[in-house]
């Protein structure tokens, strides 16, 4: 949901929905196989989903 929210503008989440995103994005840290699928998905579509990149890089796993 962040990705959309981020990446096409006309979504638009609310001050709530965001607020239970970002708690969500926190209580849940990606993990290897998220990274792994991530960069996958970003090989075929040619564009990476910024949000995931990010957390992984925070985590050293990117």
């Amino acid at each position: 949901y962040l990705y959309m929210d981020q990446s096409y503008p006309k979504y638009s989440m609310s001050k709530p929905q965001r607020q239970l995103m970002s708690a969500w994005d926190k209580q849940y840290p990606v993990n290897v196989q998220e990274c792994q699928r991530a960069k996958k998905i970003a090989a075929i579509q040619l564009n990476d989903n910024e949000i995931v990149k990010t957390r992984c890089q925070q985590a050293n796993i990117w």
